[in-house]
């Protein structure tokens, strides 16, 4: 009979810590509601469009028209026609070279070669008289302007050229040939004479280089001779 007790009590004693454990076992945070977890999934973000690159349009040089075959060689209008300077002697002085030469009143002048200068001399015949110096024998020469002639020129909305072309203002037009920066003026070449009249004396062809700018010498007949 002891014996039964003893296992009934054991038992229960058995139950009760068993019971305990378990109890101990549970936390009471475990009982609470889990926190809701991220998504792991995530809302993928909108590729952007690539957008090509469009270089930006470079604006089309314009030029003004190229000048006409045709026009070649425009002449200014007849008041603006400069008439050329006139020769109307040689001679010398002082063993020296002059030239005197005429033209209009009212024009001015300028001596265009290196070497040469021209003074003025007066007033003949209503002309205007200069005399210009320089090396014997030599050529040079004198521009001629009329300073109230004003060309019309054309007012051209657009006057850049292409490369290596001008513009010509009285023309209009881009053009490769030469433009004269002063169309009203007029150029004229003049020729010096030789003030040594004893070329002929001169024996010597050292003596006769030493005068080469009135003499020259003849290899052929061996002379010197003055320089034409």
């Amino acid at each position: 009979m002891k014996k039964i007790w003893k296992s009934i009590i054991f038992t229960g004693l058995f139950l009760i810590a068993f019971t305990t454990a378990c109890n101990l076992a549970v936390s009471p945070s475990d009982t609470s509601t889990p926190a809701p977890t991220a998504s792991l999934t995530e809302t993928p973000t909108p590729e952007a469009t690539p957008t090509e690159s469009v270089p930006a349009a470079s604006a089309t040089p314009e030029f003004a028209p190229l000048c006409a075959a045709d026009t070649a060689g425009v002449l200014p209008p007849a008041q603006c026609q400069v008439p050329p300077a006139e020769e109307s002697s040689t001679f010398c002085s002082e063993k020296k070279p002059y030239n005197l030469i005429l033209f209009d009143q009212g024009l001015t002048y300028e001596v265009l070669t290196l070497g040469f200068r021209c003074t003025d001399a007066g007033v003949k015949n209503e002309k205007q008289m200069i005399t210009c110096t320089g090396p014997m024998a030599s050529s040079f020469a004198i521009n001629v302007c009329d300073p109230s002639c004003v060309i019309p020129t054309v007012q051209a909305a657009i006057t850049q050229c292409p490369q290596d072309y001008n513009f010509d203002n009285v023309r209009g037009c881009c053009t490769q040939e030469p433009l004269q920066i002063n169309q009203n003026c007029m150029a004229t070449n003049f020729r010096t004479t030789t003030c040594v009249s004893n070329c002929s004396k001169i024996v010597r062809r050292y003596n006769c280089l030493k005068n080469s700018y009135a003499c020259v010498w003849n290899y052929q007949e061996k002379v010197c001779e003055p320089r034409k």
